[in-house]
């Protein structure tokens, strides 16, 4: 079974393989089954292949940790059809097929979340995903109303006939429906309970590669419908760069205050994103967004599985009941220094690619407010990124039973080591990507990002090489290694038994609170607005929400209250209503 499994993304990967370099196209008149005047279509672009490579990548990365974990064949059919609807949502060039690949991809990651989601946390993610698929069906008929056609290559001049009131509407439906799917902040409500509880297998899949599909759509809307560039459209244009920076400041204060690694690592994934999502709201921010979805995908694999694996050898996820292990995992220790580097955005890696592209971007436009911004959000991470690795690693052990704890398996670390030798790659050759966001941002007739080696990435603004970043990290950080082991000093050995302290006088037991992670970032609570991120919740207005529409439904039950006489009588009074205003 274990190797079997293993077929399915192997002749996936061939097929996406073989894609990359056709240029296929396929249109079908839906007149032969009474839709007459209706076409769909798929085509392989360079956006569809970028994306296409993601879902590949992702899928081969879950499907290698699956077998340790008990799953059924139905799993890995629910997981693979899964992987076909995101396949089909890339490659259609219609609104048809991209909502038929939503739906699927919708229906699929429910069943998938219904092993392990309470009824709570799944009742959430139905509710918002019914609700972001019924808005993106009354945009898409909304377009459809002015162009009477699905096809991506009408859209812009059916867009073009709306009515000012009707170009808004769907504008406002579509942004619901992507801002969901994404988990842009007050869109949210969703996302950090559905992460937490998901099985850790297909977590990584969740946030590496399903928050692509609201990016991937927000893509295809500013490429194909509207010019986010042109005047009348500049109030998206600031509302995609309000949210992204909501979403970016407070998902990193919120993945701060958390204990729990998993829904530490969901809000992190709220505050990546906005990067996205602020960066798609300048004319030339293509580059930068496309870069990030790279990046935010290797991270998030790499860090979901890492979190996964000590899951799996400690039975723990908060960092209250974990500290220390970095003498009992070594090997995931690293792993995770690299994840959290990359996530970061720092040099040398690639993480530090992206973040340089999208600054430049923002630069460039001369958004140098959102500019401020967002470095002021990027600095945050580095709070909520130490607080998941000393929380996990490093500090005192909080129990006596994590100082037996042994290595992850290899199946967990060698999906790990392969994604961070990609982000190490990028980091010393950030330019080798660069071609094929060109060729995206060539079919889509925007401006090139400039290019003359795999070693440089360069903007309009500058560049550097990311070969003599990397070069000067491992020199300076072999003199600082040389220096230290040449200082004279009396070796140390490691502790028998590291609870072998005194602790204000007393020796502590297995109550007492010896890691500091247990309560990391909590003092910054006393900063006022940062308090006031951490005190206010969504649930609020959800809650609110839910209670007026009980409300609602009880006044409706007294109309329609099963009563056979009263029915009929709202029927004939609904049908002179409908009579009178038909005669108007």
């Amino acid at each position: 079974m274990r190797y079997s499994v293993a077929v399915f993304p192997s002749l996936l990967t061939l097929f996406v393989l073989l894609l990359l370099g056709s240029h296929a196209a396929w249109q079908v008149d839906l007149g032969a089954f009474g839709l007459s005047g209706v076409s769909v279509a798929l085509k392989v672009t360079s956006l569809a292949n970028f994306f296409a490579v993601l879902v590949v990548l992702s899928l081969l990365a879950v499907t290698f940790i699956a077998g340790r974990y008990s799953l059924s064949k139905v799993h890995y059919l629910l997981l693979y059809l899964l992987s076909l609807a995101l396949l089909l949502i890339v490659y259609a060039q219609d609104y048809l097929l991209f909502f038929v690949g939503w739906e699927v991809m919708s229906i699929t990651t429910y069943l998938l979340l219904s092993f392990t989601l309470t009824p709570k946390a799944l009742v959430k993610y139905a509710v918002f995903a019914i609700a972001s698929a019924m808005a993106m069906l009354g945009g898409i008929m909304i377009l459809y109303s002015a162009g009477q056609s699905f096809l991506y290559a009408d859209a812009h001049a059916a867009y073009a006939a709306l009515s000012p009131v009707m170009s808004v509407l769907f504008l406002l439906l579509m942004l619901f429906a992507f801002f969901v799917k994404i988990g842009v902040i007050g869109f949210h409500y969703w996302l950090a309970d559905t992460y937490a509880e998901a099985s850790d297998f297909f977590t990584p899949f969740l946030s590496a590669v399903l928050s692509k599909m609201g990016i991937y759509a927000l893509m295809v809307l500013l490429l194909y419908v509207v010019d986010i560039s042109a005047p009348p459209h500049r109030w998206l244009a600031y509302t995609l760069a309000l949210m992204g920076l909501l979403s970016s400041i407070i998902g990193s204060f919120k993945a701060l205050d958390e204990d729990d690694a998993k829904r530490l690592l969901a809000y992190s994934s709220i505050a990546q994103l906005g990067y996205i999502v602020t960066v798609l709201s300048v004319a030339d921010g293509m580059g930068g967004a496309l870069y990030h979805s790279l990046i935010h995908t290797l991270a998030k694999l790499l860090l979901f599985i890492n979190v996964a694996a000590i899951i799996a050898v400690t039975g723990k996820r908060k960092f209250s009941e974990l500290g220390g292990l970095i003498y009992r995992m070594p090997h995931s220790f690293v792993l995770m220094l690299i994840g959290i580097i990359v996530l970061a955005g720092m040099p040398p890696l690639g993480g530090f690619a992206s973040k340089y592209l999208i600054y430049n971007n923002l630069l460039e436009e001369g958004s140098l407010l959102v500019l401020a911004a967002m470095m002021f959000s990027s600095a945050a991470a580095f709070l909520y990124i130490y607080k998941l690795i000393y929380g996990i690693y490093l500090g005192h052990p909080s129990s006596k039973k994590l100082e037996e704890a042994r290595e992850v398996p290899f199946v967990f670390l060698l999906p790990q080591y392969l994604i961070a030798a990609v982000t190490v790659g990028l980091g010393a050759f950030p330019g080798a990507v660069v071609p094929a966001i060109n060729s995206v941002l060539a079919e889509s007739g925007l401006a090139l990002l400039p290019y003359s080696s795999a070693t440089q990435l360069g903007t309009q603004s500058g560049s550097y090489d990311g070969l003599v970043v990397i070069l000067a990290f491992v020199l300076l950080f072999a003199a600082v290694l040389w220096l230290l082991l040449s200082i004279k000093h009396n070796r140390v050995k490691e502790a028998k038994d590291r609870f072998d302290i005194a602790y204000c006088g007393e020796v502590p037991n297995e109550g007492t609170r010896l890691h500091y992670a247990y309560s990391m970032g909590k003092e910054l609570k006393r900063v006022s607005f940062v308090g006031a991120i951490l005190r206010h919740t969504s649930a609020v207005f959800y809650l609110f929400v839910s209670r007026q529409l009980f409300a609602f439904a009880g006044m409706l039950r007294r109309l329609y209250s099963g009563n056979l006489s009263v029915n009929f009588n709202v029927a004939v009074l609904f049908a002179l209503v409908l009579l009178w205003w038909s005669m108007k």
